[in-house]
């Protein structure tokens, strides 16, 4: 799975994704911006999983938040995930402002996973959210090689420039294809881009805050440029 990171403050949602998307064998077959946001309201939608699904879902909560609103689009959907399907699997995020609490974000994922969480669920994941395939181990902010946020400091601004970090430390692990089958084969799945979505009342705005030098064909290498490098 490619990598989701969303975070909330008072006044913003925040999200980051990258822009890997490949095959079963991890063979890289694009790369493109993977979060959708609405032209008419303040809401983001980031998946991960099966390409075909999840722009079908994406394009359902988009089209239904336009026509009733957030919160009750929100409604809608809590109530229809409970006879959603098991697979294909997606794991689902979507950011905005509600019409009662503000910014906001939830997740859902169509199957039971490793982390426990209950699937066709709406899941409040917090007020930072690290959606990321994993070998196993604990990281803290000192593996990433960055400092918390400053008292003054917005987490727009500490994630415009410390995301690269994060995305690079996830970037350099590599993560069973299947995230929930760990007999898969394991490939480096984040790469191509790291896109910065910012969803506040009335605006989205989405921004590259870096490229990767990967290549459509092949699968991911993070070592490939140091590699080279060296030689």
């Amino acid at each position: 799975m490619s990598g989701i990171l969303s975070a909330v403050s008072s006044d913003a949602c925040i999200l980051l994704t990258d822009g890997a998307v490949y095959d079963r064998a991890g063979v890289l077959l694009e790369i493109k911006r993977k979060v959708a946001v609405s032209e008419r309201l303040p809401l983001a939608v980031a998946t991960r999983g099966n390409v075909a699904l999840a722009n079908f879902v994406t394009s359902g909560v988009i089209h239904s938040a336009e026509r009733v609103g957030f919160d009750r689009m929100m409604m809608d959907l809590e109530e229809a995930l409970g006879s959603a399907p098991e697979e294909p699997h997606i794991d689902v995020l979507i950011a905005g402002i509600s019409e009662t609490a503000g910014p906001t974000h939830r997740r859902f994922h169509t199957r039971q996973t490793f982390d426990g969480c209950e699937p066709r669920t709406l899941i409040d994941p917090g007020l930072m959210y690290f959606g990321f395939g994993s070998d196993g181990r604990a990281v803290t902010l000192r593996d990433f090689g960055i400092p918390a946020p400053h008292k003054d400091e917005t987490l727009q601004t500490w994630l415009s420039r410390y995301g690269v970090n994060i995305f690079e430390f996830f970037r350099r692990i590599p993560v069973p294809i299947d995230p929930d089958d760990p007999n898969t084969d394991r490939q480096h799945l984040i790469g191509g881009r790291l896109d910065l979505t910012v969803v506040r009342r009335g605006s989205v705005s989405t921004t590259m805050l870096h490229r990767w030098p990967d290549e459509v064909g092949e699968r991911i290498n993070p070592f490939r440029h140091e590699v080279r490098e060296a030689a």
